[in-house]
């Protein structure tokens, strides 16, 4: 219909939405009447046509995708459940092979991004799927790769502040010592990590012979 014209329901047409909307959803009836959704609903207004809630929210859950639900097209090909003129309107907007969306970061963009624990992390990007936490990155390229057993804290505690003078490298043994419910004193930690890289490194002399 050109811009600026307006072409009244016809009697039939008026005659099919009085007598099917309580049975069709508003889409369907718009898709079948060649109009806008809004159209029906303005006409039901008008003429003083209420949709119940409740058959409004039985729609909802109908047009829900059901758990276990098979799709219509499974198992067949395109050209089975799609004309030639479909398949070709298609190709338009088709990913091409090698195409990257327009909203794809790149190198050296920053995100935050939650961890599998709930913790706000910021992220950089070192290229095309490749995502590195931004505060190792940070100690990294100071101090040089970090060691297995060890990991990197804020010292005030805050995820955000990614500043080198913010960071402070630990072992897990000694973070889990600091974060222990049991309140260790401070001058013993130290000692107890000793201890505790003395009985591992036992363990691997043991194993080995």
């Amino acid at each position: 219909m050109p811009r600026g014209q307006f072409t009244p329901f016809t009697e039939e047409q008026e005659l099919q939405i009085k007598t099917e909307y309580l049975d069709k959803p508003v889409k369907r009836l718009a898709r079948e009447l060649g109009t806008g959704n809004g159209r029906i609903m303005r006409f039901l207004k008008k003429n003083d046509l209420e949709i119940p809630k409740e058959l409004i929210e039985q729609r909802k859950k109908d047009s829900q995708l059901k758990k276990g639900r098979v799709p219509y097209t499974k198992g067949l090909k395109q050209c089975e459940f799609m004309t030639a003129e479909a398949i070709e309107r298609t190709k338009k907007t088709r990913f091409k092979k090698g195409n990257i969306p327009h909203n794809t970061k790149k190198d050296g963009a920053i995100a935050i991004r939650k961890d599998k624990n709930g913790y706000s992390y910021k992220r950089i990007r070192i290229s095309l799927n490749n995502w590195k936490t931004l505060h190792r990155v940070i100690w990294e390229e100071a101090n040089g790769p970090i060691p297995d057993d060890h990991i990197i804290i804020f010292i005030d505690q805050n995820s955000m502040n990614v500043q080198l003078s913010n960071l402070c490298i630990r072992s897990k043994v000694e973070h889990v010592l600091r974060n222990s419910p049991i309140d260790f004193p401070e001058e013993v930690i130290p000692s107890m990590v000793l201890m505790n890289q003395l009985k591992s490194k036992l363990k691997e002399i043991e194993d080995a012979a």
